[in-house]
């Protein structure tokens, strides 16, 4: 198989046409074989004057409370909200201090 026909054979190509809003529909067969759905995001590229579009991950939502812990580790006492502050201005002071160096 030369390297056309196997870009031809793994490459789907149809032709559609951008509408005055802007959007442009997907064929059927390309979000089918894809597994695209309704409110599939996407991330939109243009690449050497290719715009190519990219289906975004799907992440589960998570919320603050799911991260609770994640640093715990034994022997390490919890912090008090003023020494979280204090340690959090320490960090920040160090920093500032090295872009005027």
């Amino acid at each position: 198989m030369s390297y056309f026909q196997a870009y031809h054979w793994a490459t789907t190509m149809e032709t559609v046409k951008l509408s005055s809003k802007g959007q442009i529909v997907i064929p059927k067969e390309i979000r089918e074989t894809q597994h695209l759905t309704a409110g599939t995001e996407f991330f939109v590229t243009c690449v050497q004057g290719e715009i190519r579009l990219t289906p975004a991950p799907v992440y589960p939502k998570t919320k603050v409370g799911d991260g609770l812990g994640m640093l715990a580790r034994k022997g390490r006492g919890r912090l008090s909200d003023d020494e979280t502050m204090r340690a959090i201005g320490g960090m920040l002071k160090e920093r500032d201090e090295a872009t005027k160096r």
